[in-house]
């Protein structure tokens, strides 16, 4: 597991129960992520749930970005992650899809064109926050920010080493979802 052990302790010369009024550890299965590399770039689906800004700081911090799916090969890409999956995955997962809080455009938290998209007809939950289908046919949904949901990561080998970090790296600075 990963998360948090509690230990509790009675001594066996004290008479008595011990007694708890309430305890919550939280945790889930240990296991590892799965990536994969096709035309230069690596995408990572993360096992963890996280809500939409929580995700985003992971991946900025562990990987490059939350993914942007570019044209029909990103889309595919993803398809076949999703596919080969081995443990259970939320019904959508976070990506970098983002709109714009003062309109109705949409845009990709990397700063690449939204040159393609795959939207869900009825997709029209007002929340900024988008995401991608775990089942076919992979559409994209618009989903609430406050949601946990496993996500996908890309790491571009190209700019690695220019790597930026968005946010403080004190944690009281870094923006939390609730």
């Amino acid at each position: 597991m990963e998360g948090r052990f509690i230990n509790f302790y009675k001594s066996s010369d004290q008479a008595g129960y011990l007694q708890l009024c309430e305890v919550k550890v939280y945790g889930e299965p240990a296991a590892p992520s799965m990536s994969l590399q096709e035309m230069g770039r690596n995408i990572t689906l993360v096992r963890t749930r996280l809500c939409w800004s929580d995700a985003l700081l992971y991946c900025r911090d562990s990987h490059w970005d939350l993914l942007s799916l570019m044209g029909p090969e990103d889309q595919e890409m993803v398809d076949e992650l999703v596919a080969r999956t081995p443990f259970p995955l939320t019904s959508h997962l976070w990506v970098g899809l983002r709109r714009s809080l003062s309109g109705s455009s949409w845009f990709w938290m990397s700063g690449d064109p939204m040159n393609f998209t795959q939207w869900d007809e009825g997709s029209h939950h007002p929340s900024p926050c988008g995401g991608v289908s775990s089942v076919e046919p992979f559409t994209w949904r618009q989903r609430s920010c406050e949601e946990h949901l496993n996500f996908i990561c890309f790491t571009d080998p190209t700019e690695g080493s220019k790597k930026l970090h968005f946010y403080s790296s004190t944690r009281e600075n870094q923006i939390r979802c609730t």
